[in-house]
């Protein structure tokens, strides 16, 4: 074993080891006193013992990740731990729904959820969906009007403009045009998946395996998801562009959507409408609800049911996701699994919680209010010794896998890396952030709709990634960022050991963690010298020409094996010019991709660097720091 990984075991250990009691505040929301009563009460019948109060540090940086999906600045944890106010919990909550990164998260986790993060469509504007999600956040759309508006969105899918050649921009194209419809298109060539993805997403209920089968237990039948179904068999999209082979790499397909009279032309149009014909000749019909009209929207009819007070499920389903993406654990686990053969754990509690949030208007920042404000969410992060079949009523707080964006994030952010890859980018940090989370999620094998929510085999593969060249190249000593700025403004090396805690881990070391870093400082060692980049890397002005199997290409190339050739972004763009066809342009994306996602990395691990033994020993300090638990996960 390394030195480094017996340092980052090392801070394992001592992170397991705090677990301080601390106040809750008290000036929360009424319904938060129902639901911590229950929740004792369920502690007491099963004989268990709860943990303390999370400690104000661990509290922040928890709260800071789950609300705006960002680690709290060092000089707001400084501030907030000098706070004595009894309410200051409640006043951060507060703040951090008013922030602006609020809506960015939260935008990014439901794009994630509505449209997937490997999703990459021609005729999906991701862009102006998201747009379309972090305005609804920030003005705090009430859900129900958020779900009735992608239900029934009508429109232009988006309002990109055309490269030369292609048709001009509709008149009326700025009043009909609607991101919100992109969420169908998603959908739009399986409508039996949009259904399900309706049920599962919003109800909280699963229907898909009745597609196929009726199940001997379970009640959804054949019958039912047909008819459920049928719901969208008259809503179909419609080509506003005539479409070209290059759009993949160059734009967006522009496509309208809307309800129509009639059922698509499926005979004509198998390739795009195929999944509509074993629908259209059945009554539409809500799940153990009315049916839809004979005139009008049936979309407009199936919104209104869903997002009804009456529903069964539409409240809940919200409530029981936020509950267990905030807690680790929904009242019902799934979380998009409600059925009569799972029932809920503790269901007055989930009642309490869904009719409160129904009586705020569907306010999903009071919802996070109430939650973040429970005696539950406020536990400290520790194992009770319970059997992996014995619940714990969230008798303390799980420790929870990042999600990828977050991980990225917090690593960027803590190291200033972020400001370093937008120059090495020229501007674009978005396209590398992408690419890389595109790449990581690729690599750890998940769903690209599914939310990391597991521990085991997540962080795992996690670690053989970031034990490459981000973090590698991140925690290395350059001037006047990360690392550099430490070093440069700390008054001493105990200074600057607490400056690398709140930027990592969110909190002040403890005396025990100062005395094992002082003592690892001022052992004896040898300046390390790190190799350069492989001589097969381009470097200087040779990384600005084109690789010359690429300049000369002839024009019968085959573009596989151009591909193999390209180094830097120069070759990229000259690549680019020679896509002839979607297969070519498909191949391209990825390679690119590919390409973003490493190429600012490698740099990073082969610039900068400590000098001296004590600029290396922080080095190993900062590693240590990025990559143990403590640092890469939520608790």
């Amino acid at each position: 074993m390394t030195n480094r990984h017996v340092l980052a075991l090392a801070l394992l250990a001592s992170f397991a080891a705090r677990a301080n009691a601390d106040s809750i505040d008290s000036a929360v929301p009424t319904v938060v006193a129902t639901v911590d009563a229950q929740i004792r009460a369920a502690w007491a019948e099963h004989g268990i013992t709860p943990a303390p109060a999370a400690d104000d540090a661990r509290w922040l940086r928890r709260a800071t990740i789950d609300l705006t999906g960002q680690l709290p600045e060092p000089e707001h944890i400084v501030e907030f731990l000098a706070d004595k106010r009894a309410d200051k919990r409640t006043r951060e909550i507060d703040r951090l729904l008013a922030s602006p990164a609020y809506a960015e998260h939260w935008g990014t986790y439901w794009d994630n959820l509505l449209i997937g993060r490997l999703t990459r469509e021609a005729f999906i504007d991701r862009t102006a969906f998201q747009q379309w999600l972090r305005e609804e956040f920030d003005k705090n759309a009430p859900w129900d009007q958020m779900v009735r508006d992608l239900i029934t969105a009508e429109g232009y899918n988006s309002n990109r403009e055309r490269p030369a050649g292609y048709s001009e921009t509709p008149k009326d194209f700025d009043e009909r045009f609607n991101p919100a419809v992109n969420w169908f298109m998603r959908h739009s060539r399986s409508i039996p998946d949009m259904a399900a993805a309706t049920s599962k997403l919003f109800l909280g209920v699963q229907i898909q395996c009745a597609q196929c089968h009726d199940h001997k237990t379970e009640k959804w039948t054949q019958k039912d998801f047909k008819q459920f179904t049928a719901c969208f068999a008259k809503t179909f999209p419609t080509y506003v562009d005539r479409p070209g082979m290059l759009l993949k790499v160059v734009g967006t397909y522009r496509m309208e959507l809307k309800d129509r009279w009639f059922t698509p032309p499926y005979e004509k149009y198998e390739t795009l409408f195929g999944s509509y014909k074993d629908y259209v000749n059945e009554t539409p019909k809500m799940l153990n609800g009315p049916a839809a009209p004979s005139f009008g929207s049936r979309r407009v009819a199936l919104a209104n049911w869903v997002t009804a007070k009456d529903n069964p499920w539409f409240a809940k389903a919200i409530v029981n996701r936020l509950w267990g993406k905030l807690l680790g654990c929904g009242f019902v686990e799934p979380v998009d699994d409600f059925r009569p053969g799972n029932p809920p754990l503790l269901p007055a509690t989930l009642d309490a919680l869904a009719d409160d949030f129904a009586d705020h208007a569907y306010d999903l920042q009071h919802l996070l209010r109430v939650i973040c404000s429970t005696g539950a969410y406020g536990r400290a992060c520790v194992d009770l010794q319970r059997s992996a079949k014995e619940e714990t009523y969230w008798g303390s707080f799980p420790l929870k896998a990042l999600d990828v964006e977050e991980l990225f994030d917090a690593i960027c952010t803590a190291t200033d890396t972020d400001d370093r890859l937008d120059r090495l980018s020229k501007g674009h940090f978005d396209m590398v952030r992408n690419a890389f989370i595109t790449q990581l999620v690729s690599q750890m094998g998940t769903d690209d709709m599914a939310e990391v929510i597991e521990q085991e085999g997540t962080i795992p593969r996690s670690l053989l990634l970031l034990n490459g060249t981000l973090v590698c190249g991140s925690a290395r000593l350059v001037p006047n960022e990360g690392l550099g700025t430490v070093l440069s403004r700390a008054s001493d090396d105990v200074a600057a050991i607490e400056q690398l805690y709140l930027r990592t881990v969110s909190r002040r070391p403890t005396e025990v963690e100062l005395k094992k870093w002082r003592a690892f400082l001022a052992k004896s060692r040898e300046v390390a010298h790190t190799a350069g980049p492989p001589a097969s890397t381009p470097t200087g002005l040779s990384a600005l020409g084109v690789s010359p199997e690429i300049a000369h290409a002839s024009e019968g190339a085959d573009f596989t094996e151009l591909l193999k050739h390209a180094k830097t972004g120069a070759d990229f763009t000259a690549l680019r010019k020679l896509v002839k066809n979607n297969a070519d342009g498909a191949l391209f994306v990825k390679a690119f991709q590919a390409f973003a996602a490493e190429a600012p990395f490698q740099h990073l691990a082969a610039t900068g660097g400590g000098n001296t033994t004590r600029e290396q020993a922080f080095e190993d300090i900062y590693w240590a720091l990025l990559n143990c638990t403590e640092f890469l996960t939520n608790h």
